[in-house]
């Protein structure tokens, strides 16, 4: 009996057991579904703010990125380091989400402070097409013209430039104090670098110029001032310390002019510089051996460094040791004949070892370079701003191409171009310089094309003004002179 009751109170439990069963299943996936629907949202909401982070990211690089170049290039413009706008332009053009037209814009501004026009009036052209403002390409073209001392097409516009400069003051006041220049107008450049270190105190950048305009007057007292005032606002400034050094050295200051070198050699792109300089103050304080270990290093890393090799040959021929001179200066005379401080040396050294003949060559050389550069310089301090200089100005091109600095020829030949573009002798004279210089760079043949095209022109032009102002005479009409004649019998 009792196997029996044990038997149907099992079978009882089993009926109960899946019931009870199936109400914890159900509790469970209840517990289960619930917390699968608490963590859904959380994971939706982690999900949204790591989308958002990202989406903020790609705004902030989108916007960020361009505008942080922008900004570097346009300071590193005003600070006139060129190398750095370029490094900045080149990351800007590099990605892919930019301004398209603004960055055209700015690489053709960095073209222009660069002098190279071909590439800046490119540039324009593609900022123009992508929608940039034509008001302010326009006005890019006129800072061109200032630039390049086209004053006739630029003075006229300075003005209206000043009074509505749109941010562009610096950049408005430099591009003329360098045509000024060029046009040896130096009240006018002193005046406009004067306005500008008004307006902006804190910028070192026209006390540059103004001592850049001083020392162009040979007034080295002021430009030694003016440098210094540039310093003090900015002491980084290393090309106002390379400067003053300069200025110092023809002051014979040496002592100073060493000090304001090894500020100048913290500049990566100065310190070569500054070491050679260094090296040549050395020398005159008769510090000869410790010039010639600096100059042997620079020497060693920069073969090519002209100002080093001459300063040692210097070394060398004057202590003795003239065939090693006269080697070290070889070099830099084949490669820049003109060049009258290493032929200075050379016939120095050769003197030393009997080569007179030679050496007399170079001496000769010397001191007609010297002559028609003091002429040339002569000329220059007189020059007058008129139509009537032109030919002056192309005699002083001539002079500097032939003897001195080729980059001063060219400042005086287009400066004659500007005055007048239609003058023949101007026009062969550009010709002339666009023959030689195409030998070395074939891609100037577009220049050279260009300009004989506009010698044919003047050539023909004059002919036809010649030819007009010669009348025919009209024949002897000899019935009117036989009617005359009969009215006078």
């Amino acid at each position: 009996m009792s196997e029996e009751n044990s038997k149907v109170e099992q079978d009882e439990l089993d009926n109960v057991s899946p019931v009870i069963s199936t109400d914890e299943d159900d509790s469970v996936t209840q517990t289960q579904s619930s917390n699968t629907t608490r963590k859904e949202p959380r994971n939706l909401t982690k999900l949204v703010i790591v989308a958002s982070i990202l989406a903020l990211g790609i705004i902030a690089l989108v916007i960020g990125y361009p505008e942080y170049h922008i900004t570097k290039t346009q300071s590193a413009l005003r600070e006139h380091n060129l190398k750095l706008a370029r490094k900045h332009v080149d990351s800007l053009r590099a990605f892919p989400f930019t301004n398209k037209a603004q960055i055209n814009f700015l690489t053709a501004r960095l073209e222009r402070r660069r002098g190279d026009y071909d590439k800046m009036n490119q540039f324009l052209e593609e900022a123009q097409a992508a929608g940039f403002d034509p008001v302010m390409i326009q006005r890019e073209r006129i800072l061109a013209a200032a630039q390049t001392a086209n004053l006739e097409l630029a003075e006229s516009r300075l003005p209206d430039l000043l009074n509505d400069p749109r941010g562009d003051e610096r950049e408005i006041c430099e591009a003329y104090i360098i045509g000024y220049l060029q046009f040896q107008q130096h009240d006018a450049a002193l005046q406009l670098a004067d306005a500008w270190q008004n307006d902006f105190p804190e910028d070192a950048r026209p006390h540059f110029l103004e001592g850049v305009i001083q020392k162009s007057l040979f007034n080295h007292k002021l430009a030694e001032e003016a440098y210094r005032r540039a310093l003090e606002i900015d002491p980084e400034y290393y090309q106002a310390a390379l400067d003053i050094a300069d200025v110092l050295l023809t002051l014979k200051d040496t002592e100073r002019a060493i000090q304001y070198l090894k500020m100048a050699e913290n500049a990566p792109e100065f310190r070569v510089d500054s070491y050679t300089a260094q090296a040549h103050c050395l020398r005159m304080l008769g510090k000869d051996s410790q010039a010639e270990q600096i100059l042997r290093v620079v020497t060693s890393e920069y073969p090519n460094h002209q100002a080093a090799a001459i300063e040692l040959g210097r070394i060398l021929v004057e202590t003795k040791r003239p065939e090693e001179g006269i080697s070290t200066l070889k070099p830099v005379i084949e490669k820049d004949p003109r060049n009258t401080d290493a032929r200075h040396m050379m016939a120095i050294g050769l003197r030393s070892i009997g080569k007179l003949n030679e050496a007399q060559e170079h001496f000769d050389f010397v001191e007609e370079v010297k002559e028609n550069l003091a002429d040339a310089n002569e000329l220059a301090q007189k020059i007058t701003s008129g139509k009537d200089s032109i030919d002056t100005r192309l005699a002083i091109a001539e002079k500097f191409w032939t003897y001195g600095s080729e980059q001063e020829a060219m400042i005086w030949m287009r400066s004659a171009y500007q005055l007048d573009p239609l003058y023949l002798p101007t026009l062969e004279f550009m010709q002339r310089y666009y023959q030689v210089k195409v030998k070395d760079d074939p891609a100037l043949q577009k220049q050279l094309d260009r300009f004989s095209n506009e010698v044919a022109k003047a050539k023909s032009h004059i002919q036809q003004e010649s030819q007009s102002v010669i009348e025919p005479i009209p024949p002897v009409n000899n019935n009117t002179s036989d009617a005359n004649s009969t009215e006078s019998n």
